[in-house]
């Protein structure tokens, strides 16, 4: 089967629209940050959707191919109560990023802002405006740290004067 194929059919099969990859309100999700195996982001995303959650898989235009936004890593969104011991097991999922021994919450605050810079097939645009935000820096590497960083903060971010704790 085609590999694009085997990216739509499921998201159809769960309602969603090109784009989409939830079928509930963002802000009704817990979202955290899972680590995958070497180069299966897409796999771990499909799986993922398979099993009824969120998923944010941002990419970046890597000349005529596109690749994960942040390699190596996935956001998974899930409904309070909604049983996640599953994740650790999914194909394509190493493991749970954490914070000490609880799993990092990611605030929503951060979906949606690299959901903001995403376009309809999830394509990020980098290095723009005035002041480049580390997380949509130029090389994999850069972006890469800065979200392990966040993530060793326990995802404390600073939107306009607000500090966002997860």
């Amino acid at each position: 089967m085609d590999p694009i194929a085997d990216l739509w059919i499921p998201a159809l099969m769960l309602g969603l629209g090109v784009g989409e990859h939830q079928s509930m309100n963002d802000t009704v999700l817990i979202w955290q940050l899972l680590y995958t195996k070497p180069h299966a982001e897409t796999r771990a995303e499909l799986n993922l959707r398979r099993q009824g959650f969120a998923t944010v898989l941002p990419r970046v235009r890597n000349g005529a191919e596109c690749a994960p936004l942040f390699p190596g890593y996935i956001f998974c969104g899930h409904r309070a109560g909604q049983p996640t011991a599953c994740l650790r097991s999914t194909i394509g999922v190493l493991d749970i990023v954490r914070c000490g021994e609880q799993p990092a919450r990611v605030p929503v605050e951060v979906i949606e802002e690299i959901r903001s810079r995403m376009n309809a097939h999830n394509i990020v645009r980098l290095g723009e405006g005035p002041k480049i935000d580390p997380l949509f820096a130029k090389t994999p590497r850069e972006r890469v740290r800065a979200l392990e960083r966040l993530a060793a903060a326990g995802f404390r971010v600073r939107i306009g004067s607000r500090t966002i704790c997860s």
